[in-house]
């Protein structure tokens, strides 16, 4: 979708900014989805204050406004449970919000959290609310049901059939259908004691939805407080017992902010009954406004706007526009150089690297390298195969603190000091030179004295004047003032 932004904006270092900044949008949907929520719900003053708790909250805030598929799925999320409680539950309502809920699919498959949930809270709901809400008797809710998952197939659906027609559906197969069943590969990481700690703390919050709909003004929303409760504690359940991969929290954020508040509200109402002073204190300054201006004190303590935290990727952009042509080919590990065209299909994330550390997948980084004469690496070096960081270690000098380049440093032989035997791993074109400037003498038994393509495999440089400090790089690199010597 923001592809042809990206291509409108150019290749420069503070691209990131730019598609952050074009993100602000989506942020807005949420805090508006936030509102309208929390005054359905519960009031007017509850929406306010819950969008003002969940903008200053460090956990929301520190991810946000980074440009990631989170940032577009949350929303569209928020626009379903809107659809979902701001009225009665109907077939349109139910169309509506089902549409939406295919967006999210679009955007992400870990969707399948959110049409769990879903199900799984009306189910609670038929149990917490059958007698007293014609909506949850089966008949009613099966329908309801069957309209938001057709309509919810639509949007997915389009988007195979597109995929398909290009010929493309053995791609879109595997990547986004087969490729996830690797995620067992992924230990959750609890233990039995943690994994009956989350039960019983989920059941708890499933008691806490029967008591706010037992004691909410009217039924119909006692039942959309329970149905939202309900959604924000079953997906943070599944997302902690069955999610073995990076955790999401962002869509529980806005709803855990709009019960906060309400629940603040409600213990100032309660206090105020209890102390006329406490309640005038309380409405001279409202709990959740001491709750925001806690949130501010740790946001600035932990996340301080004034310390630039992108500085590395935009050096490492700077570093790769100033190095590489755009018909350069790159080795990274998620394609965080953003603007070349890599040279290995793989995303290093967690399943990838359990699957190839297993041999499930095969890691053909070093081959395809050699392949596409991929000359520059982008070196989160943690992130790669132990065969593969051993090839790039071998294979690649480091010119800054988050590239390297092909070449080697050149030892003399123990016979001859002037004479150094090398292997050449990426088939390129090479300079010789030392700290002095450039090196003469003879490259494989002819003159050298500019740079030459190398083919792989040994060769043997003789120089002129002894020195143990000769380096063989990347001609490109070194016409760009890019060196290796003081790393």
């Amino acid at each position: 979708m923001f592809a042809p932004i990206a291509g409108l904006i150019g290749e420069r270092p503070t691209i990131l900014f730019w598609m952050r900044f074009l993100l602000l949008p989506m942020y807005f949907v949420t805090a508006w989805s936030t509102y309208r929520i929390g005054s359905s719900l519960f009031s007017h003053r509850t929406g306010v204050w819950a969008v003002l708790l969940l903008g200053f909250f460090s956990g929301y805030y520190s991810v946000a406004y980074q440009f990631r598929t989170d940032n577009l799925w949350t929303p569209l999320w928020m626009l379903c449970i809107t659809a979902l409680v701001g009225g009665e539950m109907t077939a349109h309502r139910a169309a509506i919000a089902g549409v939406l809920l295919g967006l999210c699919f679009a955007v992400s498959m870990k969707s399948i959290l959110f049409l769990t949930s879903i199900i799984a809270s009306f189910l609670l709901l038929v149990l917490i609310a059958r007698h007293r809400c014609k909506i949850v008797q089966p008949a009613s809710l099966a329908k309801f049901m069957a309209i938001l998952c057709g309509t919810a197939v639509l949007v997915p659906g389009l988007v195979m059939v597109f995929f398909a027609a290009k010929g493309l559906w053995p791609d879109l197969r595997y990547q986004v259908f087969e490729f996830n069943f690797l995620a067992k590969l992924v230990p959750s990481g609890h233990s039995f004691i943690a994994a009956v700690v989350l039960t019983l703390a989920t059941l708890g919050f499933a008691y806490l939805a029967l008591q706010v709909f037992r004691l909410s003004p009217n039924p119909n929303i006692g039942l959309s407080r329970a149905f939202v409760l309900l959604l924000c504690v079953i997906y943070l359940f599944l997302i902690e017992a069955f999610w073995p991969l990076s955790k999401t929290y962002l869509p529980a954020y806005p709803l855990g902010a709009i019960f906060v508040t309400a629940g603040l509200f409600a213990l100032a109402e309660k206090l105020s009954r209890d102390s006329a002073s406490v309640g005038r204190a309380v409405r001279f300054v409202p709990l959740p406004a001491i709750a925001a201006l806690c949130e501010i004190a740790v946001l600035f303590t932990g996340k301080p706007v004034w310390k630039d935290r992108t500085i590395g990727e935009t050096n490492l952009l700077r570093d790769v526009l100033a190095l590489t042509q755009p018909d350069d080919y790159v080795l990274d590990c998620k394609g965080e150089t953003i603007f070349r065209r890599r040279c290995f299909r793989l995303l290093l994330e967690r399943i990838t690297r359990k699957a190839i550390k297993r041999g499930i997948i095969t890691d053909d980084a070093p081959q395809r390298c050699i392949e596409t004469r991929t000359c520059v690496v982008a070196t989160m070096l943690h992130r790669y195969s132990d065969s593969t960081r051993d090839f790039i270690e071998r294979a690649y000098l480091p010119v800054t603190n988050h590239l390297r380049v092909a070449g080697a440093i050149l030892r003399p032989s123990t016979e001859n000091s002037r004479q150094f035997q090398f292997q050449v791993v990426i088939p390129a074109t090479y300079k010789i030179f030392s700290r002095a400037g450039d090196a003469s003498g003879l490259l494989d038994g002819v003159p050298y004295n500019s740079a030459r393509f190398l083919e792989a495999g040994p060769h043997t440089f003789e120089s002129i004047s002894p020195t143990n400090e000769v380096v063989l790089l990347w001609a490109q690199a070194v016409d760009r003032h890019f060196t290796p010597f003081k790393f």
